[in-house]
């Protein structure tokens, strides 16, 4: 290995932990802790990789460079895994709502479209939930306000859920659950309600950050399209919201 082939593999590993470097600064964000950690990673790499330049450099007896080829070509093979590595981090964020760190309408998607496609008639309850007059909570109180809500919400989803669950936030203040048995979905909705029972206790908010909620059984044999059975889960929501309020069983406002 020639030096001007050697300054060419370290100039291309060089360029590929720089860029990476300046894209994560800038693009990635995602979880704080991952992203300083593999900051903190392509600068050690950076750091050692011009450190073995400097030593290439002046080293004099050139045939000990050539014995060292096959140690050198760690840092294009290093190079390319944290490349891998960040593309996987980059995929894994475009599944996840920024906001509230649950799955997004794309992850969503993706999840429902697979039991779609494998037919394995397997029966799945699905759950929209809503923020009652979540509206309101913007209007009034402000749309950071609003954006706290559905991060406390988000807690309460987290907290309840179990590994089997998939959660995500649908859009706006729409939330979905899915879970394998109806008594577990019961028994998730009811989890939530208790969490959000107990944080409008303790906190000093001006609203009380309340539910309103739809589900179905979704049998997976691909003959229901994804828009019908999200239309009914909605239709769904609007008729329980509507019950409860006449039944004055919602009640936004502290008194």
């Amino acid at each position: 290995m020639n030096f001007p082939n050697v300054l060419n593999t370290f100039f291309g590993s060089a360029l590929i932990i720089i860029l990476l470097f300046a894209e994560c600064i800038l693009n990635f964000s995602g979880n704080r802790q991952i992203k300083k950690l593999f900051c903190s990673v392509l600068i050690v790499v950076f750091t050692c990789l011009i450190l073995d330049l400097f030593y290439s450099i002046f080293l004099l007896d050139y045939n000990v460079n050539i014995e060292l080829l096959s140690f050198r070509m760690i840092w294009p093979i290093t190079a390319a895994l944290l490349l891998f590595v960040y593309l996987f981090f980059m995929i894994k964020e475009s599944r996840i709502d920024i906001l509230t760190g649950l799955g997004n309408r794309y992850s969503f998607f993706e999840f429902f479209n697979r039991l779609a496609r494998n037919k394995t008639g397997d029966s799945w309850s699905i759950a929209i939930l809503d923020i009652n007059n979540f509206k309101s909570i913007n209007d009034i109180y402000g749309h950071l306000e609003g954006d706290n809500a559905l991060r406390n919400l988000a807690k309460a989803i987290k907290k309840c859920s179990k590994k089997t669950d998939f959660t995500a936030r649908y859009g706006g203040d729409e939330f979905i659950l899915v879970t394998k048995e109806e008594n577990e979905l019961n028994k998730l909705i009811a989890c939530i309600e208790n969490e959000l029972l107990a944080f409008n206790e303790k906190n000093n908010k001006l609203y009380n950050l309340e539910i309103i909620y739809g589900f179905d059984t979704y049998i997976a044999d691909g003959n229901t399209p994804i828009d019908t059975f999200l239309n009914h889960i909605s239709n769904l929501v609007y008729r329980n919201n509507e019950e409860k309020r006449r039944t004055g069983d919602l009640n936004t406002e502290k008194i």
